[in-house]
């Protein structure tokens, strides 16, 4: 006879405001972490096809399920070229220059 495995349910898919209430670490620093972590999801070309809403909740879903971190984030811009990530940084380097 062979011993018959336990079935698992499969476990429903949290919800991202579940995720926000469960979050262990600061909520207050997931958030811009998120922000950010969707602007480089939006600019992958397998993402090019989702609106605004499903790019930000795909980067909540990452960020505050661990898989994201600021140190992740941080590389990702890191690769980007620098007139993509500088481009309010040069902007308020000229209005000094100006000044």
């Amino acid at each position: 006879m062979t011993k018959k495995e336990p079935k698992t349910e499969p476990q429903a898919e949290k919800t991202v405001e579940e995720m926000i209430l469960n979050y262990q670490l600061d909520k207050y620093s997931a958030i811009p972490l998120a922000a950010l972590w969707a602007k480089e999801l939006h600019r992958r070309e397998e993402n090019r096809h989702l609106t605004s809403m499903e790019v930000l909740e795909k980067a909540l879903k990452a960020v505050l399920g661990g898989e994201v971190d600021w140190k992740n984030a941080r590389k990702a811009i890191a690769a980007l070229p620098a007139a993509v990530v500088g481009v309010g940084e040069a902007a308020a380097e000229d209005k000094k220059s100006k000044a």
